[in-house]
């Protein structure tokens, strides 16, 4: 990051463009992107793990009621009524409660609320990602319009180079060969136009479908790229960190994997519940013993894993070598990081000094231009120099235009790896 002004960097590089249409168009794919509809609902998971692993802290109540009637085939009284039919009834209401003595459940609910915050991380670097990449084809959509634009202008010198040799063979100043390469050459610049108005088509559709649109390649490009904006504050080593919402979803991860470990160990741990219930019984039996429909009971339970073929101990093993992934990749993830910041800036700095050489390539071959028309103008030269000179400012300004549209989009590529919000 040398050479380059440290400070905070700012949200909405999106309106540093001075663009509207592009700042409406972003929203419009935030807003109808199906991808990232498909991202977000995995907020909507992760929050509801987070409530099933802390569900487990909370006691457990039940009830359950049945009747049923049970009665003997030719068991008749005096009277001749049915006397081997028996009731029975309940209804019953119970209690249970794992204590969490050794806190895996805890640590299951933590880990579960590091994983929702990665995962509003991943959701948010997808949103600031697919902004920049909204931008950079709506500017690689006006980019490649000036393209068509520059194509067709050299169709038509072209065109004019033919006409110009024709008349001069028609006077014996040139040869059919002559005229040949000159319709050839027009012939290759309308294939140009052709080309590039399909890239236009292509580019455009590919806009569309970002937006949500149908790809009708009817989208209405600018006709002028935007101005790049002023340096932007790199900042520290330290507030990109805090801020690229991929680091922070790494390091989440990180935490959730530690928090996972702790789990697992307190799995291989005596596990403690409480249970208890009451309710209402009634059968023949309890009839005959005089007992009294209403009861309750209380309990205490201690299970403990004496052995489970190694299962437990693989389980701790296997978030043990997740923990070290996740630092791994939490590693990478910020060595990843600095180098795209490091290469934006780098780039940012060589592409502004080929601007400047292209634009002054500009200004000098317009400046030859403007002298050699003076001199067709007076009769010094016929038109065929000053056509080859008005195909060279041409050039000169496809190159100034791609340099232009680069930096643009290596903006965008800083502004992305700087984590600044959209």
């Amino acid at each position: 990051m040398k050479d380059v002004p440290a400070g905070p960097v700012s949200d909405g590089w999106v309106k540093s463009f001075a663009d509207p249409q592009l700042e409406a168009i972003v929203a419009e794919a935030i807003k109808n992107n199906l991808d990232l509809k498909a991202a977000a609902t995995r907020i909507a998971v992760a929050d509801n793990i987070i409530t099933e692993a802390h569900s487990q802290m909370l006691p457990i109540v039940g009830a359950s009621g049945a009747a049923s009637i049970m009665g003997r085939y030719n068991q008749k009284n005096l009277l001749g009524r049915d006397k081997g039919r028996f009731n029975a009834s309940s209804a019953l209401a119970g209690v249970s409660w794992e204590l969490d003595v050794w806190g895996r459940i805890r640590s299951q609910t933590a880990a579960a609320r590091q994983q929702l915050a990665a995962t509003q991380a991943d959701v948010l670097y997808a949103q600031e990602s697919l902004a920049a990449i909204t931008a950079k084809v709506w500017f690689l959509a006006t980019y490649t319009k000036l393209l068509e634009q520059y194509a067709e202008q050299n169709a038509a010198f072209k065109q004019q180079e033919l006409e110009l040799v024709e008349a001069k063979r028609d006077v014996g100043g040139a040869q059919d060969q002559q005229v040949a390469i000159a319709r050839a050459e027009v012939e290759s610049a309308q294939s140009q136009v052709a080309a590039m108005r399909s890239s236009l088509q292509q580019v455009v559709r590919g806009l569309e479908v970002l937006l949500g649109r149908y790809p009708s390649a009817e989208f209405n490009i600018a006709t002028t790229l935007a101005t790049l904006p002023p340096p932007v504050p790199a900042g520290l080593p330290m507030q990109l960190l805090e801020r690229r919402p991929d680091i922070l979803a790494a390091e989440h991860n990180v935490n959730a994997a530690f928090h996972l470990i702790q789990s697992a160990k307190a799995a291989r741990l005596p596990s403690l519940s409480l249970t208890g219930g009451a309710g209402y019984l009634s059968n023949v039996i309890y009839e005959k013993l005089n007992l009294r429909p209403w009861l309750w009971t209380a309990a205490g339970n201690l299970a403990a894993p004496l052995y489970t073929g190694g299962f437990l101990g693989a389980e701790v093993n296997v978030t043990k070598e997740n923990q070290k992934a996740a630092l791994y990749i939490y590693g990478e993830t910020i060595l990843e990081a600095l180098d795209e910041v490091e290469a934006a800036l780098g780039n940012e700095r060589y592409l502004r000094e080929q601007q400047q050489k292209l634009r002054s390539a500009l200004e000098n071959v317009s400046r030859a231009l403007a002298l050699e028309k003076t001199k067709y103008e007076i009769g010094q030269v016929d038109l065929g120099p000053v056509l080859q000179l008005q195909a060279a400012e041409l050039g000169a300004k496809a190159a100034t235009t791609q340099a232009e549209y680069q930096l643009l989009a290596n903006r965008i590529n800083l502004h992305l790896a700087l984590g600044g919000g959209f």
